[in-house]
């Protein structure tokens, strides 16, 4: 199946850490402003903007989250594990499954996402949501390129 390229990109976004990307997911309404606190966490320097190496680390984090059996790789079971985790429910039928997810980073079609993929998808996320093109992403930036990508994925 072929996908849209900003389908691709909404699917980098739940495989690559956006800060929202996990709790836009979420249905208890307590997780409800967590994307500002994932966004805060991210901020290591309080500027109220994110680098790019505050953006990869993030990234890195949630890589680390997702890859349970800490070999440097994800499967599907272990992002839908994560997914489940961070969220506290299943992915449903409806939902893109893991597999697809990762289809759509995996360069070498091994259907595991590798560290190095993930730091790519990673990467071109930022450069994507990085509108204004000043290098850091604003925590409007984020939610604003979350929102249509999620609802470009919702179409």
């Amino acid at each position: 199946m072929r996908h849209s390229r900003c389908f691709q990109i909404c699917v980098l976004a739940i495989c690559c850490g956006l800060p929202v990307s996990w709790d836009a997911f979420a249905e208890n309404p307590s997780k409800e402003k967590s994307g500002d606190a994932h966004f805060k966490a991210m901020d290591t320097n309080g500027d109220g903007k994110l680098s790019p190496d505050e953006h990869a680390a993030g990234a890195k984090k949630m890589f680390e989250t997702m890859d349970a059996n800490k070999d440097g790789t994800v499967t599907p079971e272990e992002m839908d594990a994560a997914h489940e985790k961070v969220t506290g429910k299943k992915t449903t039928k409806t939902d893109m499954s893991s597999a697809e997810k990762i289809k759509t980073v995996d360069t070498n079609g091994d259907g595991v996402l590798t560290a190095e993929e993930h730091a790519a998808g990673s990467k071109k996320m930022f450069d994507t949501m990085d509108t204004n093109k000043d290098g850091f992403l604003t925590q409007a930036e984020v939610e604003a390129g979350h929102a249509k990508m999620m609802k470009r994925h919702a179409q």
